[in-house]
């Protein structure tokens, strides 16, 4: 037995101290139930120190405990796959009475598919691990917490040891000092099929307009192949070329030459003759080229080109762009300093475009600005996004102004279609997600309510005030599929019946329904055209462009609201919260002001405050408490407003930049001016120091590299260097560098994902923040990149834990040579025999009981029990003495006696009636053994023979 802390042992002597102690003046108990009473209480205290001490007992392992770890990552092919399967049922064979076994598989992740059991067979398996990636060391770990106590531990890997992920070489060590033996099995063969993969594809971080550089690729091949090398730009082929691949690493060099500024992408993608996976085949890499300022403008309708003019005129060269023109990969937004959405709605964007231009501003420091107009802010749907927590704005207004009270209803097809998978999400769930957005959006005193419309219509949320808003997306999260299609004059009716008893001001119903099928559609323009009659308004949002289209259109145009094509479900929470906030009428305030000009504003500088010219409406917006407001409107509510969001800044401009509500701006000689002065105050800055980035993938990695210098070229020491990393996901994290030399500074992170990671360094100084971006591309998998067994590392593990390469399957369950020995933990046993005595303590304590008169009636109930055992023992000695001295008796009467006289025999012949009436004299009891009961049995023997009885 040992103890885990000893220590606590000590405890026992203050313990037993203090109870002598108070044993010694504790008064008024008897002698007897003291000592109990005490004794119970030591006792009761020395089990708790025990259990705090921590007791353990040793036990030797009986049996073994193999858990055979199975590598399904991509690089086993289904041959090697099957070849695991058939070792582990073939050693089973193989298990004793005392083993048992246990199956754990891995990938990128680690899963036990057989937990420790006894075995007759291998069942199918049935867990999943990521294939894209091996991490063996998660693997050890995880089989290494499985083994149950009293059990030989044993790890079969069944692998080709080529690790992505973690340092199996430490989960060795670790397991070595456990006392755990690892075998292995390798798997693939070192004589492959020719296998080219490209390594790396190898550009400058940033160049200049003109200047050369150089693009390298990086490829590695098994045997020796030809094949061609095709080098692309942005997806436009810029060179091809035949090359040879030689066993080993190759290097191919392509020169380069850019004639405009902006951003360019490179794929290296190598077409050989003889390989046996291509999915490795491909590079990519990315290179900023420097020149003046690019800023990216979408707008909804790209032929109004007010605002590009304008800053073109500036000397800012713009890309000019229409709805769908968001680009689709973190590294096309490095191509500029700013991105600028000019009226543009949410639902021509998806909502990883959303993510990752938000991480652009957040983690890159490109500036983004949101110009109003009908598609903007709250009329474009963009409440609820990743955008809106960019804007200097809050779009949440309905909590905070007083607007007319409204009443919306949520009418959603939940036909068979709306069960579709889309983005994994069933479009039903997307549609309750859309209702969802409303609700946040309206104010507790408005009301809504969520119907669902098949066969029947019925509601998931009955009509309500939304005092309460999360119990009404609790109740609109069971909106579901039902069955038929959408019936729109039953649904209309089913709206009309229940809007009317509505006493708000806004009463509006949102019909959800299948561009591709409707029913009972005869009589619906009429109908609605009624309902708007008494004040209820129909907005109509079709899921898919069918041809019920253009019946849906007019169904809103009839209902006096608006009519939402919906190509993907995941656009509906943007388009009900932009119906929502446009028909509650708390998204657009209309009516001319001039602007009011905050002193200070660097936008508005050197422009003379009354020069600004009126302007006809704005998107309606809250202030932010941090956000600094340099222009407001009439009624005092934000025009422009910016802030610091990450590493970017971000502006707002409530009103537009068109010939709508800007009308007179377009026309007016500070246009230009202003607008360039709004975005230069928002565009990145690069840093003023000599930072140099080299952001590499090293397996699932990502190795950044940076060097630091002064303006003089000194290495610049003891940096707070902190780099901001972006995944492909969109999804950041902030990076701590360690110096590692002067002025060089090094930092990892997980680079698993498929794309690009935009990696970026900012420095603060009186001017605001510089940013210098870099990165890398991931193009496929780590896992593609191997094709042969890395048995060095798979002989490294056996050898550090004692195991060896198993050739047949019956050696991975041969004995353990040192099967060792388990330990038992005894605190919780302690704990329980103190829990059991706590009782009896209390009584001892509690309880005065007559112990000593107790244990005397005890005593003599006991003694009594035990002569009552003996008395028939006694009457059956007495009995048996009678017995003989009967018989000795017996044979002395009938012998003839010779010194009998004859007057004596005559005397008995002649009265024998007189000798019948003699009784003969009682013999002392004394006589027959001295025993009370053996005189009783003379006596009745005596009477028995003289006739009395």
């Amino acid at each position: 037995m040992r103890f885990t802390d000893p220590l606590y042992l000590l405890l026992l002597i203050p313990v037993a101290y203090g109870l002598f102690w108070t044993y010694r003046r504790t008064g008024g108990m008897m002698k007897g139930r003291k000592r109990l009473a005490f004794g119970i209480r030591f006792v009761l205290a020395s089990l708790l120190i025990l259990a705090l001490a921590g007791p353990q007992l040793y036990r030797p392992n009986v049996g073994t405990c193999t858990v055979f770890v199975l590598d399904r990552s991509d690089s086993i092919r289904d041959v090697d796959r099957r070849k695991q399967e058939t070792f582990v049922k073939e050693a089973l064979k193989s298990l004793n009475d005392d083993d048992v076994a246990a199956v754990v598989v891995f990938g990128k992740n680690s899963n036990i598919d057989i937990a420790p059991s006894k075995l007759s067979g291998l069942p199918k398996l049935t867990a999943i691990a990521d294939p894209s990636a091996s991490d063996l060391a998660a693997a050890i770990r995880l089989a290494s917490a499985t083994f149950p106590d009293g059990k030989a531990k044993r790890i079969v890997v069944l692998s080709d040891g080529n690790e992505t992920n973690g340092d199996a070489a430490d989960a060795a060590t670790v397991a070595a000092a456990d006392g755990i033996q690892i075998d292995h099995v390798a798997l693939g063969s070192v004589q492959e099929d020719a296998e080219v993969a490209v390594l790396s594809t190898e550009v400058p971080n940033e160049t200049r307009v003109d200047q050369p550089f150089d693009v390298r690729v990086v490829a590695t091949a098994t045997k020796a192949t030809r094949g061609e090398l095709v080098l692309d730009r942005d997806g436009q082929i810029v060179a091809r070329q035949p090359v040879q691949l030689n066993p080993g690493s190759n290097t191919f060099v392509i020169a380069q030459r850019l004639e405009r500024p902006g951003f360019a992408r490179y794929r290296a993608t190598i077409q050989a003759e003889a390989d046996r996976d291509n999915r490795n085949n491909v590079g990519a890499g990315f290179v900023s080229i420097k020149g003046k300022p690019k800023v990216l403008i979408l707008q909804q309708k790209p032929e109004i080109t007010a605002l590009a003019r304008a800053l073109n005129e500036q000397g800012i060269d713009t890309d000019l762009r229409g709805p769908g023109g968001m680009p689709a990969r973190p590294e096309s937004f490095q191509a500029y300093d700013a991105v600028i959405f000019n009226d543009i709605n949410a639902a021509t964007m998806t909502p990883t475009q959303m993510k990752m231009m938000q991480s652009a501003i957040r983690d890159s420091g490109i500036g983004f600005a949101m110009i109003g107009g009908e598609n903007s802010f709250l009329p474009g749907g963009w409440y609820g996004t990743p955008i809106a927590e960019a804007l200097p704005v809050d779009l949440n207004i309905r909590q905070r102004k007083n607007f007319p009270s409204t009443t919306i209803l949520v009418v959603a097809d939940t036909s068979g279609s709306m069960g579709m998978i889309e983005d994994g999400v069933p479009k039903v769930k997307l549609a309750a997600k859309a209702a969802e957005q409303t609700v946040l959006l309206l104010s507790p005193m408005d009301r809504v309510g969520v119907a669902g419309s098949t066969d029947a219509i019925e509601f998931c949320a009955p009509i309500q005030k939304l005092t309460d808003k999360q119990a009404v997306i609790n109740q609109i999260r069971k909106l579901d599929v039902g069955g038929g299609g959408i019936y729109i004059k039953p649904s209309l009716e089913f709206a009309r019946k229940h809007l009317n008893n509505e006493n708000t001001q806004v009463r509006h119903l949102i019909l959800l329904a299948d561009g591709q099928d409707c029913d009972l559609i005869d009589g619906c323009i009429p109908y609605v055209t009624a309902m708007r009659g008494e004040k209820i308004t129909t907005s109509v949002v079709s899921i898919g462009d069918g041809q019920f289209v253009p019946f849906l259109k007019q169904l809103a145009a009839a209902g006096g609201g608006r009519f939402y094509l919906a190509t993907k479900a995941s656009q509906l929470p943007a388009i009900f919260t932009q119906d929502a906030a446009v028909m509650s009428r708390s998204a657009i305030e209309e009516g001319a002001f001039f602007p009011k000009v905050m002193m200070g504003e660097e936008v508005t500088r050197g422009i003379d405050p009354g020069a600004f010219p009126a302007l006809l409406a704005y998107c309606l917006a809250d202030s932010r408490p941090i956000a600094r407001t340099g222009m407001r409107t009439g009624k005092d509510d934000p025009l422009l407003a910016s802030w610091q969001y990450g590493l970017g800044t971000s502006l707002a401009f409530t009103s537009d930049a068109q010939p709508r509500w800007a009308q007179r701006w377009t026309t007016w000689s500070g246009f230009s001016t202003f607008w360039a002065q709004a975005v230069r105050s928002i565009s990145r800055r690069a840093t003023s120091n000599q930072y140099q980035i080299e952001a590499i993938q090293e397996g699932t990695k990502g190795k950044i590299t940076m060097r630091a210098t002064d303006p003089n070229g000194n290495p610049m020491n003891n940096l707070p260097a902190k780099v901001r990393v972006a995944s492909p996901s969109g999804n950041a994290q902030e990076l701590t560098l360690s110096q590692v030399a002067p002025g060089e500074y090094v930092g990892t992170f997980e680079a698993s994902e498929i794309g690009s990671y935009i990696v970026t360094v900012a420095e603060n100084d009186a001017q605001g923040v510089r940013v210098n971006a870099s990165g890398f591309s991931v193009p496929y998998p780590p896992e593609y990149r191997y094709s042969r067994p890395n048995l060095p590392l798979l002989s490294g593990l056996s050898t550090v834990t004692e195991g060896k390469e198993l050739k047949t399957p019956a050696e991975a369950l041969r004995p353990v040579e040192s099967p060792g020995s388990s330990l038992t933990e005894l605190w919780a046993l302690c704990v329980l025999l103190a829990a059991l005595l706590l009782p009896l303590d209390i009584a001892a304590r509690r309880i005065a009981l007559p112990v000593g008169e107790i244990l005397a009636k005890a005593l003599a109930w006991i003694r009594a029990k035990s002569l009552k055992a003996r008395a028939p023992t006694e009457t059956e000695a007495a009995i048996g003495r009678l017995q003989s001295a009967k018989q000795r008796v017996a044979k002395r009467s009938d012998a003839p006696s010779a010194t009998v006289s004859s007057s004596d025999s005559s005397s008995s012949a002649s009265s024998p009636a007189a000798k019948a009436d003699e009784k003969p004299a009682p013999r002392p009891a004394a006589s027959v053994g001295g025993s009370a009961a053996g005189s009783k049995l003379l006596e009745k023997k005596r009477k028995r023979d003289s006739g009395e009885e």
